[in-house]
């Protein structure tokens, strides 16, 4: 073979090499990350179906980080509702908070709802919701760094410094229960085994919050930025105003929504919020 037909191949070999790698590297900046979907505002809300007293609302839009645990989540809670004979209605449309709408619920359910989800008039809605003395329950990334600072208000946290990465995103450590007389942790023990990426704040909560569980950081692998000793809050609720608030930052992974323990709290929580059971915010 000549110099000149060799060449000739070599360089069409590196000219095909080059656009395979190109095409890919296209593809990958243009392929949605599931994890990250687009920002949306919504505009029209949904038809609801019959719905009976109580009704709760499951809310999972995401503007921000989409968490894989979700579908097991929303599935877990609708039929922890159902069990009880209530009505329950699963949306990701935020145009479901309008006056009307949101008036036949109970209690609202953010299932790691995440970013900044609501148009001012929305928000105003959920607000003036909440002012009814109607019940909010966040779980998960609800309570994560993507909401705006009057929501995170609202739950009672703020200066969400993250969770742990790499190799030790994931630890195995003990919750201590420190109200075991609430609804949702009543059936808990004194020290709680869990296994999750555990949320930090920068700061306390606000003083009016009500710590049901704190996370024993003992022998757990914490950058300084996420070590909030005996203030690192994991389960709590407040009041604002009559409306009543609850948070736990439990729920990362799908197995969560399928541990009884864990399932037995949410439920606990729901008909707190709903006030159907236990005391506050009266």
């Amino acid at each position: 073979m000549t110099q000149e037909k060799e060449t000739a191949m070599f360089g069409t070999k590196r000219i095909i090499g080059f656009s395979a790698l190109a095409l890919l590297a296209l593809t990958a900046q243009t392929t949605p990350d599931p994890h990250r979907p687009a920002p949306t505002l919504d505009s029209t809300a949904p038809a609801l179906p019959p719905l009976k007293r109580p009704a709760i609302l499951i809310f999972s839009k995401t503007n921000s980080y989409r968490h894989d645990s979700i579908p097991a989540a929303t599935a877990a809670i609708a039929k922890l509702v159902r069990a009880r004979g209530w009505s329950v209605y699963t949306t990701e449309n935020a145009a479901i908070f309008n006056p009307a709408q949101l008036a036949r619920f109970d209690a609202l359910i953010f299932a790691s709802a995440t970013g900044d989800l609501f148009t001012p008039d929305q928000r105003a809605a959920f607000q003036k919701y909440l002012a009814g003395g109607r019940g909010f329950v966040g779980l998960h990334a609800a309570g994560d760094g993507s909401h705006p600072a009057w929501y995170q208000e609202l739950l009672g946290y703020g200066g969400y410094t993250g969770h742990p990465g790499g190799g030790d995103q994931f630890q195995q450590s003990q919750l201590i229960l420190l109200d075991r007389s609430h609804p949702a942790t009543r059936h808990l023990p004194p020290r709680w085994r869990w296994t999750e990426e555990y949320y930090a704040w920068q700061a306390p909560l606000r003083a009016d919050a009500h710590i049901l569980a704190r996370l024993d950081e003992t022998g757990m692998r914490l950058e300084p930025k996420h070590t909030m000793g005996e203030k690192h809050a994991m389960i709590w609720w407040r009041c604002e105003g009559k409306a009543r608030i609850f948070y736990s930052a439990l729920g990362h992974k799908p197995e969560a929504f399928a541990d009884p323990a864990h399932l037995k709290m949410i439920d606990g929580a729901i008909t707190w919020a709903a006030r159907k059971s236990g005391k506050g915010c009266d």
